[in-house]
């Protein structure tokens, strides 16, 4: 279920409402036989329900602000056992439990044909796990970004750094078993990047 609403400020906001239940659900489960290799298998049921929130506003002439919140509840069914282990009520894996975001988009013009502009945004993340076992989990973690430059009528420049505060986090894992010392292996998220980018159109 979604809804729109629009007032004369110039704001706009959209609301979306779901529920999800999955039969069968197929997970990537790591091969107890053949340590390092995986494989696909139905496990039983789960429901994922929750909310998306997104807000959008012109607070005045070049400067726009956004927001979004979502929230999500995931959990397996009753009765549902992964590896001949019951994950019955344990969390989906790699299902935060919440995701937010706002920032600004700002622009100013120098003359009739050029125009500077920059873009802040933050990113949160809830916590969530790796596996359906529910034995390791990313704890919260936020992410910022900002981008600048001057754009012409055929022309732009830019500078941008992502993960402006260089957070550490591990957004995928899987088990692993006595290959690894934590039991999982994971690949580390992006660290700050930074760059310069320019453009033609025609």
């Amino acid at each position: 279920m979604a809804s729109n609403w629009r007032s004369r400020a110039g704001a706009t906001a959209n609301v979306a409402v779901f529920t999800i239940d999955w039969d069968d659900l197929q997970l990537n489960l790591p091969n107890a036989q053949v340590p390092g290799q995986f494989y696909i298998t139905n496990i039983g049921s789960a429901r994922s329900s929750g909310f998306e929130f997104e807000l959008n506003g012109r607070a005045r002439d070049g400067v726009d602000l956004f927001a979004t919140v979502g929230y999500t509840h995931a959990r397996f069914g009753a009765n549902t056992f992964s590896s001949g282990v019951d994950v019955s009520d344990n969390k989906v894996p790699n299902t935060p439990v919440y995701t937010t975001s706002f920032g600004a988009d700002l622009s100013h013009p120098i003359s009739s044909a050029l125009r500077i502009y920059g873009r802040a945004e933050a990113v949160f993340y809830g916590a969530f796990n790796y596996d359906d076992l529910n034995l390791a989990e990313q704890d919260a973690y936020s992410l910022a970004n900002f981008r600048g430059g001057v754009r012409a009528r055929n022309l732009f420049v830019e500078a941008w750094v992502r993960n402006a505060f260089d957070t550490k986090y591990v957004p995928v894992a899987f088990a692993y078993g006595q290959l690894a010392p934590s039991g999982f292996v994971g690949e580390s998220g992006r660290p700050r990047t930074f760059g310069v980018t320019a453009g033609v159109s025609f």
